[in-house]
């Protein structure tokens, strides 16, 4: 069994798999990660243990915590990782984007494949039909352009994202969600028309959080689930497995 934990910036996700089936799952804050984690050690056999984190470093509290489990470290130089990396600064590259990277070569081997997460940030991540990674690009997501709003002008209210069917906002809030709404949505559209200007054939997979936003709004794209992201991470683990037969 392989425990699969998946720190965001707003919550914890945590999952059982065996082989390739989610068996448990469950969604919670970060203060209660290490009570959680104590009482799946006490409740079940776990094999491996894998997480991926784009807050704190945990690899710590997993070794003490699992102690008769192979705990695999995303940022260890020997792990293995299903597609060549070309990033060029790749301590920087986050471990989400590793884990969701190593999600579309399981899914889309060989093929041109663009993954786009909106979440906290936007981040997408091009893999070319060789599985090699170039790289991608990172921007705000929906909750973040909101509070910048308040944060960066003088009389800008702070208000919650809000879906309009409208072009021109004939008052404050409408304009702020028109430009949040329309922003998001024509860069996204300008980032894979520029892509597949390139690359024809290509594939756009859409994940995270808030991905229910785009339905209906990208064409031709693919909707992957909020697990997506944890499927890769098991399948870290398994091609590592393999790697050492």
């Amino acid at each position: 069994m392989n425990l699969v934990i998946d720190i965001g910036n707003s919550s914890v996700k945590l999952y059982l798999f065996e082989n390739n089936s989610i068996l448990f799952n469950e969604i919670f804050k970060e203060d209660e990660l290490l009570d959680k984690l104590q009482f799946i050690d006490q409740k079940h056999d776990v094999s491996n243990v894998i997480c991926s984190s784009v807050t704190n470093n945990y690899e710590k509290d997993l070794h003490n915590i699992f102690k008769k489990s192979i705990i695999y470290d995303l940022s260890d130089e020997n792990l293995k990782f299903p597609f060549k990396n070309n990033y060029q600064s790749k301590n920087t590259l986050g471990q989400d984007r590793l884990s969701l990277i190593s999600s579309v070569v399981n899914e889309y081997s060989n093929q041109n494949s663009l993954i786009i997460d909106i979440g906290t940030c936007i981040t997408y991540d091009f893999v070319d039909l060789n599985n090699v990674y170039h790289g991608g690009a990172i921007s705000l997501g929906i909750a973040a352009r909101y509070q910048s709003f308040n944060d960066y002008t003088s009389n800008l209210p702070l208000i919650e994202f809000k879906e309009i069917d409208k072009l021109v906002g004939a008052n404050t809030n409408d304009s702020l969600h028109i430009g949040v709404s329309n922003g998001i949505i024509g860069e996204i559209k300008e980032y894979i028309r520029s892509l597949k200007t390139k690359y024809r054939d290509l594939n756009v997979i859409i994940t995270g959080g808030d991905f229910s936003f785009l339905l209906n709004k990208i064409k031709n794209a693919i909707f992957a689930d909020r697990d997506f992201l944890a499927y890769g991470l098991n399948y870290i683990i398994k091609y590592n497995e393999a790697y050492k037969k």
